[in-house]
C-alpha cells in the first residue's frame, strides 16, 4: 500500500496545530454516567413503610390522649358542653303552688304561685268557652322589683298563653280608667283558643312603688265588649281576705276607698220571698142566699 507524501504523520500534526490555533483551546468531551434505574419493588416497599409508620404514630397519639384524659379529669367549675339540639334536661319548676289566701273577688276562684321575692295570685270567674256569661281573668302580682314587661300587648300575650293557651289575634282602642289603685291602662283585644273567640278588654295597673301589679282582662257576654265602667269596677272590687298576711304597702293600697260609682256586688242568689196575700175588704159585697118559699 502506497502512502501519499502530503498525508504523513508530520503533516497531520502540523494541520492539527494550525486548527487548534484557529479555534482556541477545547475541553475534552467526557461521557456522563447514566442514572441508575430504581426497581419498582423498592418504591413500593418505601411507600408501605411510610404507611405503617404513620399508622403507628396515630395509634401512639390516641393512647397518649386517652391516658391524659384519665389522668386529668375536668374541673368542677367548668361548664359542661351542651349540644345545640340536645333534649332539654328535666329541672325543678321555678314556681311552687300556694293556697289562694290573699284576695277575693265575687264568685272568682283563686290560685297562687310563689318564688323568692315574687308572688302571683290568679282570680278567674266564668269560663272562656261559655259565650253567654262574662269571663274574668285577673292576676295580682306582689314583688319588690320594677316591672320589666314592656308594653301592655306583651303582657297580654304572655298572660293569655299562660291561661289555657289563648292567643291575641287583634287589638283595638287604648285608653285609661281611674280606679282606687291608680290609673288603669286598657286595650280592646280579641282572644281565641281552639274552639272559641271572644271580645275582651285587657288591663294593667303598674304600682308606682312596684309593690302590687294588677293584670288581666274582662270579656262581656255574647261577643260584646265590656263597658269601661264595668272594667274599672271589677278592679275596684278587689279586696283582701280577712287576716291575709300582706305587706304594709300592699295593705295600704287595698285600704283605699272604693269609687262611689261602683256599688257592692249583687249576691249570686236571692232568697225567695213569698207573695203577700191580698187583704179582704170588710165592705166587700157578699152573696145572699134566700130560702125557698114553703107551700
Amino acid at each position: 500500500m502506497r502512502h501519499r507524501p502530503d498525508f504523513d504523520d508530520a503533516a497531520l500534526a502540523r494541520a492539527a496545530d494550525a486548527l487548534a490555533r484557529e479555534i482556541g483551546p477545547v475541553e475534552p468531551l467526557l461521557p456522563r454516567p447514566l442514572p441508575r434505574a430504581v426497581p419498582r419493588r423498592s418504591w413500593r416497599g418505601r411507600a408501605a413503610g411510610r404507611t405503617i409508620a404513620a399508622a403507628a404514630v396515630i395509634a401512639l397519639l390516641s393512647v397518649l390522649a386517652s391516658e391524659r384524659r384519665l389522668a386529668d379529669p375536668p374541673l368542677a367549675d367548668e361548664a359542661a358542653f351542651v349540644p345545640r339540639y340536645a333534649a332539654p334536661a328535666v329541672a325543678a319548676p321555678l314556681w311552687s303552688e300556694a293556697a289562694a289566701d290573699r284576695y277575693r273577688l265575687g264568685d272568682a276562684t283563686g290560685s297562687a304561685r310563689m318564688q323568692p321575692g315574687l308572688r302571683e295570685d290568679t282570680l278567674t270567674a266564668g269560663a272562656f268557652a261559655v259565650q253567654e256569661a262574662p269571663f274574668l281573668h285577673l292576676v295580682a302580682v306582689e314583688t319588690s322589683e320594677p316591672d320589666g314587661e314592656g308594653s301592655l300587648f306583651v303582657t297580654l300575650a304572655r298572660r293569655a298563653a299562660e291561661a289555657g293557651g289563648l292567643a291575641v289575634v287583634r287589638t283595638g282602642e287604648r285608653g285609661q280608667l281611674a280606679t282606687r289603685f291608680g290609673a288603669l291602662d286598657t286595650v280592646d283585644a280579641t282572644l281565641v283558643d281552639a274552639e272559641s273567640r271572644r271580645a275582651c278588654t285587657a288591663f294593667r295597673l303598674n304600682a308606682s312603688l312596684a309593690a302590687l301589679r294588677l293584670e288581666g282582662w274582662l270579656c262581656a257576654p255574647l261577643g260584646q265588649l265590656p263597658e269601661p265602667q264595668a272594667v274599672a269596677c271589677t278592679v275596684d272590687r278587689l279586696s283582701p281576705l280577712p287576716g291575709a298576711p300582706l305587706s304594709p304597702v300592699v295593705a295600704a293600697m287595698l285600704a283605699q276607698p272604693r269609687a262611689a260609682a261602683c256599688p257592692p256586688e249583687e249576691p249570686a242568689t236571692t232568697a225567695a220571698v213569698p207573695a203577700p196575700r191580698r187583704p179582704v175588704r170588710k165592705n166587700a159585697a157578699r152573696v145572699r142566699h134566700s130560702r125557698p118559699a114553703s107551700p
